[in-house]
């Protein structure tokens, strides 16, 4: 009873799987998702959910988990530091900052444990069971910190109906990009069963750097990780399951590309071309090249901020960005039907070890570079009670308790910095966090076609900032030493309402009102005085959402939509204010006011009987995210504007994806398929506002899309399949981020160049 067959969502449309009509016309198959606690069909789930089952991940070729956002439209990945922190920004609601101690707002749940920090977000896509994107508020089902959304990602299980069973996979690929995975396992006797899984990936480099000679082929992959699982069922009522996993990442990330938006005449004032807001590489130099031409070498700026390629395969960053990372954990989930409802426990722990090397500047001087160490403990209890009636009324009821730590060490250059700052310095602290709440739902149906629905959940959460300093390591002074700071949630409840009303068993129509929620806390970068820690504050999202599910078609077309809007309240991000202490004007992170989301999205999937075998999908998001407050931000020259009207970071106007699949049959055994999907994004403005023309050309990121290609031949039964990989073959040069320091550099992050692999796997 509790293994139940979780269909392989989306990848369902294949010809080989799809569900055949009395008149023979496929038809697209039931998506199965576990979004509100209890098994149902993604199309009677009033909630706006992407979701991504075992054959369409390998057929979007997924190694971990940030690869996905580019086939979700509406939302988008902050990734400064090129693969080391990854965050999800859902609908535009999201931080961009990429400290560990720092919550994202979109949570990211892996096999129903809450992970913490950002830096948590690299793991690996291997044996994976189905991926689910929920977007909008989650703030009665899971609570903090999911004012964008939330993000599940669920394992394959061990399995007491097979003998044994598993696969293995491997790839090869341009840069010596090599990927190898599996899995196996079974049941040991009619109650015991168990599964191990693993993945490797590893690869050369694709940059060089001007800041070393000769080629670097800077961008080692280095990632490995393992998971076991035990299945145990002493009774038809009780089942247990226990999972301990762990890995490593030792990859080197991605190099930035250097803006240039500095005059040559060595003043230290921008160039012309960047206070009319254009980005001129020619013209313009870099903090770097004014420092080495007038300080350190006189005469020699060094190599030139147009002597990088756009594609960032030639950058000048020092060749230092590097990850140490190491985590394991163990999960205990323990189910017990009581047949009026499900009572479920989830106990997990994870210890995570982040250590992270960068280059800030982008650029061969130290003009600020960071190595940096967390050392990242969680543990949790959750007891939920789930409703197993027939009748009109179905309910749930739960409660949650968690703590956390972070261990903070780190050491700051900037002793090339010689214009602006140059020092070392060591800065360190803990924070520690507790968090508990209680929630419940329920859901009543009316009548044949109306439903009622709400949630409602309590929290509470109190974050300490313990033994805060700062040192001057040349001077041997301290900025500040054994610092305390407290935080205390204040708006403590979340949740939503809504109805739903079905006329007919292919269309469901839904509103929903819904209270989201992150929570506050500290700073996690450099500060350099007391004043610059103090907390910021929970922001929260009022959602105001309508939206319909439908088939068309004889179940052939799947058309579903949304329109939102948020009043997004207590934005938390970088704002600049007067230092009571100092009287200067200080960058910390805090609450920027207020801001207004408006947005709407249709997701289409169509299997046109004129060609069988075809599969079609299609999704776009159109977002419109402004500030809506009176509070100001500094442009880069430190010259103060309004943010109100102005266009939130990370909030593309539009984004669109698109993927067309053929597969046919080569002889009674053998069949044969290919698969194209685009993503496409528009304008988004980096790490900061464009509220200058000047932010403009520091912070912007152009529009960009990305074609990928996946083409195979394999048995019928789904024994064995080989395939050819394509990645990005317009070779489409684009970056994913704008960001800059208070120090005087700006860079961007580049994209993946193009590539392309071999692929072949074995399934028993």
């Amino acid at each position: 009873m509790m293994s139940i067959r979780v269909s392989r969502a989306l990848g369902a449309l294949s010809l080989f799987s799809a569900a055949i009509s009395a008149q023979g016309q496929a038809t697209l198959e039931e998506v199965v998702v576990t979004a509100q606690k209890r098994t149902e069909s993604l199309q009677d789930v009033s909630i706006a959910i992407s979701a991504f089952g075992e054959k369409e991940l390998r057929n979007l070729s997924i190694a971990n988990l940030e690869n996905l956002t580019q086939s979700v439209s509406g939302v988008e990945l902050f990734d400064e530091r090129g693969s080391g922190q990854p965050t999800w920004v859902i609908r535009g609601v999201g931080l961009a900052d990429f400290n560990a101690n720092n919550t994202p707002t979109a949570a990211i749940y892996f096999d129903e444990f809450y992970l913490t920090s950002n830096v948590m977000g690299g793991i690996g896509m291997y044996d994976i069971a189905r991926v689910e994107v929920l977007k909008g508020p989650q703030g009665g089902l899971y609570g903090r910190n999911t004012s964008g959304g939330a993000v599940r990602v669920l394992s394959v299980r061990p399995d007491l109906e097979q003998d044994f069973n598993g696969y293995i996979q491997g790839s090869y690929g341009r840069w010596d990009r090599a990927i190898a995975e599996g899995a196996a396992g079974g049941k040991i006797t009619d109650k015991l069963a168990y599964r191990v899984a693993g993945m490797t990936d590893q690869n050369g480099g694709w940059q060089d750097t001007l800041a070393t000679p000769g080629d670097d082929d800077y961008g080692d992959r280095n990632f490995s990780s393992g998971r076991a699982q035990l299945l145990f069922q002493p009774t038809d009522k009780l089942e247990l399951l226990l999972k301990v996993d762990g890995g490593e990442d030792k990859s080197e990330t991605t190099l930035a590309y250097s803006r240039a938006l500095f005059d040559p005449d060595g003043s230290g004032n921008y160039c012309a071309s960047a206070l009319a807001g254009t980005l001129n590489q020619q013209d313009c130099v870099t903090l770097a090249n004014i420092t080495s031409f007038y300080a350190l070498t006189p005469g020699d700026a060094g190599p030139l901020a147009s002597s990088q390629k756009r594609d960032g395969s030639v950058v000048l960053s020092n060749p230092i960005n590097k990850l140490d990372n190491s985590w394991s954990g163990v999960n205990l989930q323990v189910n017990w039907d009581l047949d009026f409802a499900m009572l479920t426990s989830i106990s997990g722990y994870l210890d995570y070890d982040n250590k992270q090397v960068f280059d800030y500047d982008g650029s061969p001087l130290v003009l600020f570079e960071e190595d940096g160490k967390a050392e990242l403990t969680v543990w949790s209890q959750e007891f939920r009670l789930v409703s197993q009636s027939d009748g009109p009324l179905n309910w749930l009821a739960g409660a949650a308790y968690g703590e956390d730590e972070d261990k903070e060490h780190r050491f700051g250059n900037t002793l090339d910095n010689l214009f602006v700052f140059p020092s070392l310095t060591e800065r360190g602290f803990t924070q520690e966090n507790e968090y508990w709440s209680v929630y419940g739902q329920l859901e009543y149906d009316l009548d044949n076609e109306w439903t009622a629905h709400g949630s409602l959940r309590y929290s509470d959460e109190n974050k300490k900032y313990k033994n805060g300093f700062t040192q001057d390591l040349i001077d041997g002074f301290y900025y500040y030493q054994d610092v305390s700071k407290s935080y205390e949630l204040q708006e403590n409840w979340s949740g939503h309402a809504g109805m739903d009303w079905a006329p007919s068993d292919d269309l469901m129509l839904y509103g929903r009102i819904t209270r989201g929620y992150k929570t506050g806390g500290f700073p996690g970068g450099f500060a350099f005085t007391p004043e610059e820690l103090n907390p910021y504050d929970e922001e929260t999202v009022w959602s105001y959402e309508l939206g319909f599910k439908s088939t068309w078609l004889a179940n052939t077309l799947k058309l579903n939509g949304a329109a939102f809007y948020y009043d997004y309240q207590d934005v938390q991000g970088y704002t600049q204010r007067l230092s009571e202490e100092t009287g200067t004007v200080v960058s910390a992170l805090g609450n920027l006011g207020d801001a207004e989301h408006i947005g709407a999205e249709l997701d289409m999937e169509w299997l046109p009987g004129m060609l069988p075998g075809l599969a079609l999908q299609a999704s776009v998001a159109w977002l419109s995210a402004e500030y809506k407050s009176n509070d100001f931000a500094l442009d880069p020259a430190d010259v103060a504007v309004d943010l109100d009207g102005y266009t939130r970071p990370y909030a593309p106007d539009w984004s669109a994806y698109l993927q067309a699949r053929y597969e046919w049959q080569l002889s009674s055994s053998l069949g044969a398929g290919m698969q194209l999907n685009y993503s496409w994004r528009d304008d988004i403005y980096g790490e900061e506002m464009a509220i200058t023309p000047l932010s403009y050309a520091a912070y912007n990121v152009n529009s960009y899309g990305i074609l990928n290609a996946r083409a195979w031949v394999g048995s019928l039964d789904g024994q064995w399949q080989v395939a050819l990989i394509g990645k990005n073959l317009t070779e489409s040069e684009y970056w994913t981020s704008g960001t800059g320091d208070d120090l005087g550099s700006f860079v961007s992050t580049p994209g993946q160049r193009m590539s392309y692999a071999v692929e072949a796997s074995y399934n028993w």
